[in-house]
């Protein structure tokens, strides 16, 4: 029986991020300066295509869900029979909101939708989508139902939660809220200290521009604050860099009693794409047992193009971040 991958590339989705030939495992996939789509942007080529054993990696970590990757084989009777191996997801009705090529956020929702799908929970899912850019985790997905907010995330994750106690619910939000005292870290703790039973997944995201250009979370370590912060100026044209120390929000939520699991994950490499699609799933699984409270933060990218290339921020987090916010499990009730 002959084999041979295809890979379907949209070039209407693309943006040019480049993560697919980054994590390609064999280097099939490659940027040829003169493949550029109609908007402008560099498309993927699959150029070896004899060394493609459609894995899917490279349509799991894009981020615009552009890419399709078929096992093509001839079947007796059948002709060439295609074998969908990794895509856009089922439940998914459109692609996310143009957004800044490399933004990781569409990347975090489409690990929530895939492990949905794998629990079979997606008409009681309710997703509280919380990423004011709306580059929307829960954008585009047919399923239960899907709310917006931006503030006080847990509150209203609450509220839901009380009301329809057969929902299974979810929040996602990112650290902006976080770093600044008058946002989301009362409606954190308050969730945390009650162990209420729903998840909540945190985009740790070190470089960002919303609400009026504020460009660093409070979650970057001291240290890592220097060009890229500097380089973005406020409205009145000073610089602008915030101040406070890096929150370790795994660590802290794993030492609250009504916590039932905590992780932390990151994009930047196939292994820990994974790892982190394991701690969501794990994470909802918990939440499906009524063990408690569940929470995965997430180290990912929100892009500055004009900057650095999204590979190269991806690089960053792996070498700077990680050694500040270590990756792994902090707490799993139930297991030793």
């Amino acid at each position: 029986m002959v084999m041979k991958a295809e890979i379907i590339i949209d070039e209407r989705r693309c943006f040019g991020c480049g993560y697919c030939t980054q994590f390609c495992p064999r280097t099939c996939l490659e940027r040829p300066p003169g493949n550029m789509s109609p908007l402008g942007y560099v498309l993927p080529k699959l150029t070896r295509p004899e060394q493609c054993n459609a894995c899917g990696t490279c349509a799991r970590i894009c981020p615009r869900w552009a890419i399709e990757v078929n096992l093509c084989f001839e079947d007796q009777g059948k002709g060439v029979v295609k074998e969908r191996v990794a895509g856009t997801s089922k439940m998914a009705t459109d692609p996310p909101f143009a957004g800044c090529p490399g933004c990781q956020h569409p990347t975090v929702g489409h690990m929530i939708i895939g492990a949905i799908e794998e629990l079979g929970i997606g008409d009681k899912t309710i997703a509280l989508d919380g990423i004011p850019c709306s580059i929307s985790s829960a954008f585009g997905m047919d399923f239960g139902r899907k709310l917006s907010y931006d503030e006080n995330g847990p509150d209203i994750a609450t509220a839901i939660r009380r009301a329809s106690p057969e929902a299974m619910v979810i929040a996602v939000q990112g650290y902006w809220g976080l770093s600044d005292s008058s946002f989301d870290v009362g409606s954190l703790m308050g969730a945390l200290i009650r162990g209420e039973t729903f998840t909540i997944i945190i985009c740790n995201t070190p470089y960002y521009g919303p609400k009026g250009g504020r460009p660093v979370a409070a979650t970057e370590p001291i240290e890592g604050r220097l060009e890229p912060a500097t380089r973005i100026t406020t409205s009145e044209g000073k610089k602008l860099i915030m101040g406070g120390y890096p929150l370790h929000i795994a660590e802290l939520a794993a030492t609250f009693a009504g916590v039932a699991y905590s992780a932390r994950g990151a994009l930047t490499s196939p292994n820990d794409y994974q790892l982190t699609r394991s701690y969501i799933k794990t994470a909802l699984q918990k939440q499906m047992d009524h063990a408690g409270l569940s929470l995965v933060e997430v180290l990912c990218i929100c892009s500055d193009p004009s900057y650095s290339s999204p590979v190269d921020c991806l690089r960053w987090i792996k070498e700077k971040m990680t050694s500040e916010f270590p990756l792994g499990e902090f707490k799993s009730v139930g297991e030793s």
